[in-house]
């Protein structure tokens, strides 16, 4: 249940927050943005409900098709666009991942 309401909370994030999860997830290591980012992709990849047809779709899109997705804004619009996805898919990544994305995931949490 907790994990639906962190999801329709996202759905829903103001500004404030969402600035705040780019700055925690600006600070994870590049080496954990290049094992993440291709599995980020994939999840939003996997959207069927739409909730990516919007500018932060097609930011990740633009991204993708310039190759710089495993840069920091990259991996920032990446972990925004599969948060909404699938938020649950995202926190277990994060979790199974290093110290520093492990530590993202309960910073993320705390926004929400």
């Amino acid at each position: 249940m907790e994990l639906l309401e962190l999801q329709e909370k996202m759905l829903s994030l103001s500004d404030d927050k969402l600035s705040s999860i780019y700055s925690y997830a600006s600070r994870v290591t590049q080496e954990s943005i290049d094992e993440l980012a291709p599995i980020l992709l994939d999840i939003c990849l996997e959207a069927d409900s739409g909730v990516l047809k919007n500018e932060l779709g097609r930011v990740i899109f633009h991204l993708q098709k310039t190759e710089r997705l495993n840069t920091r804004i990259g991996f920032e619009k990446l972990l925004h666009g599969s948060l909404k996805v699938n938020i649950k898919e995202v926190f277990t990544l994060l979790e199974s991942g290093a110290s520093d994305a492990r530590a993202l995931v309960e910073r993320i949490k705390s926004i929400l």
